[in-house]
């Protein structure tokens, strides 16, 4: 048939169909085409007939199309075949067709191909885009390296456009430029020259793409500016167009680019565009995936690291409590290797007794909560170790999987914070709770009692002549025996009630729940039968007695320490009643020895509360032969809201029974310090400011310290101070009182005899415990100089106090004959209504500043 025959007798067959149709002769050629075929392929019909069919197919498809026609020569006519083959339209692009034929014998024995393709070219895209998407998500999957990925990825869109050469850049951290990671069809000097591109407004497509952030189409290199410092390396290998998109992460940011280059001037179709896009994408997703992989495998070295080498124990725990995860440092604190860690549970170390709370501490951690707490577990060895363990949940897709935990071994220091504990609270001779310890228990239980409605009782006992065994047989004997008489208090008590040790030879009982009064009084006269048999200590047998004051509660409003001072009264009439007994304690007690039986609870609430009710007063002592003030004792006066000035006779002999001297005394301390430093600043002279202190207050271990306290918070100098104490304080020789009064002196602190000639101690102590002053007690001074006796033993008092290089003041001096006398016998200073009475802190400061010349 002639290429240039147009009409043919079979148009009308096949002309008006929407399908590419074709008729072949035997050899292949083209017979006749419709005209959509025509206009599909970009040609005029006349330009195809006649020409071979190999003409609008692709090259690899040539062979195939060739091996059909000849398959179809030697089979029966009349049936129809099929298959899928690529056509080129005039422009070179390819279509995806599917092609049914059939070979047909007309008339005349002439044997024609009739074929209709239909364009599958969009279903063939799709199938080829998923194909390929598939298959790089499966390599993401599978924790494929990431070059091999980005290489199977460029792979993957040449295939899908043959004529394309594909490149992937990335950004490095460091110089912020774009390297090559997978360009396997662009040649090596190309790549070469390029790496390292800038990203910047005029680095070719890429630099240019990762700069502005959007895709850059340049259809043209040799002319495009955004070429016209890298052209020279592309052009020479054919490079003619080249179009990129960024690479970005989840968060927006530039990962890299993603280039496509022809070989040939073009622009992109919409295919090409989604090929990009698509594939950028893949390209974005498998580097966040590697950079997850990367910080997945640093935060798993990192808790390796954390977990292996942590020298505090970590284990981790299952939701039933077994170990699935144990360091080093956990085999070493619990004695277990790690392979029998992983076989054991929870429950298998903690404590009994501590379980709850470790069950409550793990329940809450699951739960989402992070806990702290302390237990005690069992060692392997058997022994019992203490443990601070922090619990925090382990958290894998949104769910609660276990529980990890980090321990620490703390035996070492709780057992040292509890031999603290003990010793604070503790007395160190007897073991028993000291009075601290005491008041807390006996707090607690008193508020119990309130709550349950029943009674409670506090024994107070005191020995009957002990310091007569101390000065017969030593304190070392008096030591062991009151050690003895703790142990045989304590296993009399029992479970009824706890022994406390105050001070001495005084004992507490503290009897928490009573059903019936009469209770107490079995307890008080079983303590009482103790001391029926003689106590053998060493060689020594020794015969004691006891007083026992009991005080019950409730009673009216009384807290603890009334209670206690109760209780302390009752002992007191048993003394007075001739001791070796019990005396319970009732209002008409109290009456007698106080004018009024609320006196103590109004002078505890004026201490508690730090009321204005009291309030220091202060009284010269003179340097009688200068006339100059040299000192002020530092005096307490009481002005009560009701009963007016109630004077130191009326209250301080019931604040030293009830042990409300001790803050008392610490509060006139303080009071005299600071007014001592006001003076200073006002610029007047230091003068020494002299306190009394009571016996009460030397028996507590801590009154050297709280000393040091005042002094280093009012910035007072120590050798200003003197502190006044009474003569008969020596009857006591204890071991506490002595080393406070050492201990202060070593602070600077001056220390002065209240009331000299009046107690019972020996001159000794004068020099021993290095007295700085002597205080000669007014009533030998009263009838100075006339009475012949007071005179001698004041001139006595004097000399002795001179040659020990002691100074001494007179107390009471009212009358000018008993200054000159004191002057003429060496007496340095004196104190006394003849100079002035206590004054309150204003008046003082007048007198300092005029000073007592003027008064004779």
């Amino acid at each position: 048939m002639q290429k240039n025959q147009v009409e043919t007798p079979y148009a009308s067959l096949y002309f008006f169909m929407p399908a590419i149709q074709f008729i072949l002769d035997k050899d292949g050629y083209i017979v006749d085409i419709n005209e959509f075929a025509a206009l599909t392929l970009g040609y005029k019909r006349n330009e195809l007939i006649g020409a071979p069919v190999s003409a609008v197919v692709c090259e690899e498809d040539h062979h195939r199309v060739k091996q059909q026609l000849q398959f179809m020569l030697t089979h029966p006519t009349d049936v129809v075949h099929a298959m899928e083959l690529r056509q080129v339209t005039k422009s070179g692009k390819i279509l995806f067709v599917k092609m049914r034929i059939r070979r047909k014998q007309i008339d005349g024995g002439e044997t024609l191909f009739l074929a209709s393709c239909y364009n599958i070219s969009s279903e063939t895209y799709a199938k080829q885009l998923l194909a390929a998407q598939k298959s790089i998500l499966e390599l993401i999957a599978k924790h494929t390296p990431l070059e091999e990925i980005l290489t199977r990825l460029v792979y993957a869109v040449e295939e899908i456009r043959p004529k394309m050469a594909c490149s992937i850049l990335l950004v490095d951290e460091e110089s912020g430029r774009l390297y090559h990671k997978a360009a396997p069809s662009l040649p090596k000097k190309y790549i070469d020259a390029v790496d390292g591109l800038e990203i910047s407004p005029h680095s070719g497509s890429c630099g240019a793409a990762a700069y502005r952030q959007e895709i850059v189409i340049v259809n043209d290199i040799q002319h495009n500016p955004l070429w016209e410092q890298y052209k020279h390396f592309a052009l020479p290998h054919g490079l003619r167009s080249c179009w990129s998109v960024p690479i970005f992460s989840s968060t927006g940011k530039v990962l890299g680019t993603f280039a496509i280059y022809y070989y040939e001037q073009c622009e992109p179709h919409e295919e090409d565009i989604e090929i990009i896009y698509t594939f950028s994408s893949l390209a974005g997703l498998a580097l966040e995936r590697e950079k997850m992989k990367d910080a997945l495998q640093e935060s798993r070295q990192m808790y390796e690291s954390l977990f292996h080498f942590n020298q505090d124990a970590v284990f981790s725990l299952r939701l039933d409590g077994k170990f699935f995860a144990a360091n080093e440092a956990a085999a070493n604190i619990s004695g277990y290797s790690r392979d029998e860690l992983l076989t054991m549970t929870m429950y298998d170390f903690i404590i009994e007794e501590d379980l709850p709370k470790a069950m409550e501490a793990f329940r809450d951690t699951i739960k989402g909560h992070s806990r702290h707490l302390e237990l005690r577990f069992r060692h392997q060895s058997g022994n019992q170790r203490y443990a601070s363990v922090t619990s925090i949940p382990i958290l894998v897709n949104e769910k609660i999987i276990g529980v990890s935990c980090i321990a620490k071994d703390v035996t070492e220091r709780i057992e040292q914070e509890e031999r603290i504990r003990y010793m604070a609270y503790h007395d160190s001779l007897t073991g028993l709770p000291n009075r601290r310890l005491f008041h807390v228990l006996a707090a607690e239980a008193l508020m119990k009692a309130r709550q349950s409605g029943n009674s409670a009782a506090i024994l107070y006992l005191d020995l009957d002549g002990f310091k007569y065994i101390n000065d017969s047989i030593g304190h070392l004997n008096g030591d062991k025996v009151l050690k003895k008489v703790a142990e045989l208090l304590k296993e009399k008590v029992g479970s009824h009630g706890t022994v406390g040790h105050m001070s001495g030879d005084e004992f507490t009982i503290l009897l928490p729940s009573l059903s019936e009064r009469k209770e107490a009084v079995e307890i008080a006269k079983e303590l009482l039968s103790i001391f029926k048999e003689p106590l053998c200590i060493d060689k020594f047998e020794l015969f004691l007695t006891c007083s026992i004051g009991i005080a019950f509660y409730p009673y009216e409003e009384a807290d603890v320490d009334t209670i206690i001072s109760y209780a302390d009264i009752a002992m007191y009439e048993v003394k007075r009643k001739g001791k070796n007994g019990y005396y319970i304690y009732d209002a008409d007690l109290l009456q007698q020895r106080l004018p009024n039986i609320f006196l103590l609870n109004d002078l505890h609430h004026a201490i508690k509360h730090k009321t204005e009710e009291l309030h220091a007063v202060y009284q010269p002592i003179v340097d009688i032969r200068r006339k100059q003030i040299t000192a002020m004792e530092t005096l307490i006066r009481w002005h009560h809201p009701v009963h007016g000035t109630i004077f130191p006779g009326q209250f301080i002999s019931l604040a030293e029974e009830t042990g409300l001297i001790v803050p008392i005394g610490e509060w006139i301390i303080r009071q005299a310090c600071r007014q001592h430093e006001r003076w200073r600043k006002q610029g007047l002279p230091p003068i020494r400011i002299a306190v009394n202190v009571s016996v009460k207050q030397l028996q507590d271990q801590q009154f050297a310290s709280r000393i040091e306290a005042i002094l280093t918070e009012t910035k007072m100098e120590p050798k200003w101070l003197e502190l006044e104490i009474t003569e008969n304080m020596f009857i006591y020789n204890e071991t506490t009182i002595s080393n406070n009064l050492r201990h202060v002196k070593e602070l600077g602190v001056r220390i002065s005899i209240d009331d000299f000639g009046t107690g019972y101690s020996s001159l000794a102590y004068l020099k021993h415990l290095d007295f700085d002053t002597v205080k000669i007690d007014r009533s030998f001074i009263s009838d100075c100089p006339h009475s012949y006796y007071e005179s001698m033993i004041t001139n006595t008092i004097i000399s002795l106090a001179h040659h020990l290089g002691i100074n001494v003041v007179a107390e009471g001096v009212e009358r000018p004959e008993q200054i000159d006398y004191l002057r003429e016998k060496g007496c340095q200073e004196a104190q006394g209504y003849f100079f002035h009475p206590p004054l309150p802190a204003n008046e003082a400061t007048l007198l300092l500043q005029k000073g007592i010349a003027h008064l004779y």
